[in-house]
């Protein structure tokens, strides 16, 4: 067997270990009543020991200070919200530890204040919901998804209960974001596919959300510990040793942005327009980001 093939193998043993605890049957169907969802930790000991294992060395935090920034700055009251890039359904659970494993009690105790905006999907897979459960969540209706039956008069009913869970769920951010929660979102709305490479475009729709924040800050991750493969299904993708780098931006105010972004487009003034501006210069940053990791993850992958 690979070296591949038995850390995946181990991977999955440690799984159905987890599930004898879990709620991953719980609060599949998602509604406007149940979008917000908190963090189930009983299976966080035995998730940081086979995450720990798919962690090499030079796997770390950058960018330590903006991370310090934004607990400070959510800590008084202000509303912050971090743009990350998305590789895998093990992003948050390497985030998780990485925060675990940093060496600064007051970074990894910040964790505990993030709630990632997440996609009904991974409410909808018990497998993939055995790892969302350990976090903090919004569930919505993704962007992806509400545009593909928008338009289908066949899935008329399914369009008004999504147009309802992202209103509830956007309530729901507003009674949050200024009692020192830190919000996650992934601007790309999915994971990037390599053979897919629309897939790691930002949606213009999730910039909804940046007026309603005073401060943003872009997140890279370099590494994978679970690429997607083609057939969607977790139970027959691999999990992989990396060197997991998760690499944080400035922390800017979010009227800065804007108004960045508007001086540099001065003849976009449709709403729409500016908002794809918006989130270009989003996955610009991200994409800044993520080769300045690449960088530092150079002597770690030889």
């Amino acid at each position: 067997m690979s070296k591949n093939n038995e850390k995946t193998q181990e991977f999955f043993d440690y799984a159905k270990r987890m599930m004898q605890n879990s709620k991953m049957n719980e609060d599949t169907v998602i509604t406007p009543e149940n979008i917000y969802q908190q963090a189930y930790t009983k299976n966080r000991p035995m998730l940081l020991e086979i995450m720990r294992m798919g962690h090499l060395p030079g796997s770390t935090i950058l960018g330590m200070d903006n991370v310090r920034k934004l607990g400070q700055l959510a800590k008084e009251g202000k509303s912050c919200l971090i743009l990350s890039e998305h590789l895998s359904n093990m992003d948050v659970p390497s985030m998780f530890t990485r925060f675990e494993d940093c060496g600064d009690e007051e970074v990894k105790d910040l964790f505990d204040k993030l709630v990632f905006v997440a996609g009904v999907k991974l409410n909808q897979t018990p497998l993939v919901k055995l790892y969302t459960e350990m976090f903090t969540r919004i569930v919505i209706y993704p962007v992806r998804g509400l545009n593909k039956i928008a338009q289908d008069e066949s899935k008329k009913e399914e369009y008004e209960l999504a147009k309802k869970i992202n209103m509830r769920a956007t309530r729901k951010i507003m009674e949050l974001k200024n009692k020192g929660s830190i919000f996650v979102l992934y601007p790309a709305g999915t994971r990037y596919r390599e053979w897919d490479p629309s897939s790691g475009n930002g949606m213009k729709e999730t910039m909804a959300y940046l007026n309603i924040f005073d401060y943003i800050c872009c997140c890279s991750i370099n590494g994978n510990n679970m690429p997607p493969k083609e057939h969607e299904d977790m139970t027959r993708e691999s999990f992989l040793q990396d060197v997991m780098v998760f690499n944080f931006g400035d922390v800017v105010e979010t009227k800065s942005f804007i108004a960045d972004v508007a001086a540099a487009n001065p003849n976009v003034q449709e709403k729409e327009e500016i908002r794809q501006c918006q989130v270009d210069e989003v996955m610009n940053r991200i994409k800044q980001l993520h080769a300045a990791a690449d960088e530092y993850r150079k002597p770690y992958l030889k």
